[in-house]
């Protein structure tokens, strides 16, 4: 259910990992599965069984709209990665998922990574399929969710997935070195209030 990564001694993580790194990055990992163990008090309508981490329904030709859903899709920059986890909800309606994503980094990378995908945000404004004529293209715009938090980006992606309509919201926020991930999706019209009611529990049990 709960994916992890310790990052000590993985290819593209930087250099080898002492037994120091190892245990820090064994805590980090409990600490996230913790979180997303609290943040069970989904709002109505959520199946309680959580299932593994959200994936992206398609691959991006936008370089910016890549990063930026790989990174809600489970795949955050790997430099300086000390953990993460992931978990998936079903929601009641039509096609409806919210995925909760954590990964923590050690030093500053982490608000650099969420500078990146900040920056990500603004160069994607249509997340196109790389497979031409499937009929997917969402066009990105911002999503105002006061009362979050100081440090979030969030996204309304709204068009077409493989012909069908499709809604997805996106929202990333910073709480000291770990870096937050909330997709809330669906067919037709996402609820506003239900992604800002999912994004606030992610961001407090966090900073909690």
């Amino acid at each position: 259910m709960l994916c992890g990564f310790i990052a000590g001694g993985a290819a593209g993580c930087g250099g080898g990992a002492g037994p120091g790194d190892a245990m820090d990055g064994a805590a980090e990992l409990n600490r996230l599965r913790g979180v997303l163990d609290e943040a069970r008090a989904l709002p109505d309508g959520f199946s309680a069984r959580p299932r593994d981490g959200w994936r992206a329904p398609f691959q991006p030709v936008n370089e910016d709209c890549r990063l930026v859903l790989d990174t809600a899709g489970g795949r955050p920059p790997q430099r300086a990665l000390g953990a993460r986890a992931a978990v998936t909800y079903q929601g009641d309606g039509v096609g409806e998922l919210a995925g909760f994503g954590l990964a923590s980094y050690r030093g500053d990378d982490a608000e650099l990574h969420f500078n990146e995908l900040t920056q990500a945000l603004s160069g994607c404004p249509v997340a196109r399929a790389q497979v031409a004529g499937r009929g997917t293209a969402l066009r990105v715009s911002p999503l105002n969710l006061t009362g979050v938090g100081d440090e979030v980006q969030a996204r309304r992606l709204n068009g077409r997935l493989n012909g069908y309509p499709y809604e997805m919201h996106l929202v990333f926020a910073l709480s000291g070195h770990t870096l937050i991930s909330l997709v809330h999706a669906g067919v037709r019209d996402v609820d506003v209030e239900r992604t800002r009611e999912l994004a606030r529990l992610l961001v407090d049990e966090v900073a909690a």
